[in-house]
């Protein structure tokens, strides 16, 4: 009697042993499942990250072009018919036109975010850089606005006083060859919204400054977290 007992007590333990183990391999490869999605979703953001980096460097180019100009603009003034009109007209065209949009992608951060897979995520530096990050992308957006605003306040002028010599583009690939029309120097009104639009250029560099040293940051934060 007591080796039967003992025969199903075995039996039972090795039931009991085997069902835990599965259910222990099971579990253990849901979470390797996840974290593998988790890695596969940091890695497209590391790619989105190294994009938002050409496009910031392009971006901080375009608008310090504009403020240069703008300045150029602003301080011979007075004294414009002393200078070429194609130097004029480059210098005009640049600080009315020369603006960026910003196009982010977020849909690997909101993926994340949506699928509960940003709680897998063992640095909470990367979840608050990343929440932060996109939060600024759309102050980026508001400055562009801004940014636009002046420019169609400044279009009618630009209109009336430029005129396109060719479609020769820079580095960039923003128009550059138009001509000064004007028979005087550029009105004051004129001056002064060039001068404001110039004020949102300076402050939109200093943040996406900012935003690309925590990008970096981020950037190594994040290979760090799919290597370990």
């Amino acid at each position: 009697m007591k080796s039967l007992v003992a025969k199903y007590l075995v039996e039972f333990v090795v039931i009991i042993t085997g069902i835990s183990l599965s259910f222990y391999v099971e579990n253990l490869n849901q979470n390797n499942y996840k974290e593998n999605l988790k890695n596969q979703s940091l890695k497209r953001v590391l790619k989105n990250l190294e994009t938002d980096t050409r496009d910031f460097e392009f971006n901080l180019e375009a608008n310090r072009k504009a403020i240069y100009s703008s300045d150029w603009i602003s301080e011979r003034n007075k004294n414009l018919q002393f200078y070429s009109k194609d130097s004029v007209g480059f210098h005009l065209n640049r600080a009315i036109y020369f603006n960026t949009i910003f196009v982010d992608n977020q849909e690997e951060y909101r993926g994340l975010q949506n699928s509960g897979l940003i709680e897998l995520i063992e640095n909470e530096n990367i979840v608050t850089n990343l929440q932060q990050k996109y939060i600024v992308h759309e102050f980026f957006k508001k400055i562009e606005n801004f940014i636009m605003d002046r420019r169609l306040y400044l279009d009618d002028f630009a209109n009336r006083n430029l005129k396109y010599k060719s479609y020769k583009t820079d580095n960039l690939g923003l128009a550059i060859d138009r001509i000064y029309t004007g028979k005087q120097n550029i009105p004051q009104h004129i001056i002064e919204a060039l001068k404001d639009k110039r004020t949102y250029h300076n402050f939109y560099i200093k943040r996406i400054k900012s935003r690309v040293k925590a990008d970096t940051n981020l950037f190594e934060l994040i290979k760090n977290e799919i290597n370990n």
